[in-house]
């Protein structure tokens, strides 16, 4: 697992280590079966881009090889 800078700048800013905790847990189901969830790339792009959605979070992922970049993290709780 892979995350980008800005992925790793909103988890410091998580509001507690009950929203980290979600958002890892999503995280997790993600890596599990990555392909599971929506592909929202743009068309024509080639770089494969999903989405996925917790209760009060979201990550916007690429799929790579056994493994999963997390590219950017979203919080609303």
């Amino acid at each position: 697992m892979v995350f980008e800078e800005l992925a790793v700048e909103v988890m410091a800013d998580l509001p507690s280590d009950l929203a980290r905790y979600e958002v890892l847990a999503l995280v997790d189901r993600v890596r599990l079966d990555p392909r599971a969830w929506a592909d929202v790339r743009d068309v024509g792009s080639v770089e494969e881009i999903r989405e996925a959605f917790g209760t009060h979070c979201w990550v916007q992922y690429t799929p790579h090889a056994g493994a999963i970049e997390v590219r950017e993290i979203g919080w609303v709780g």
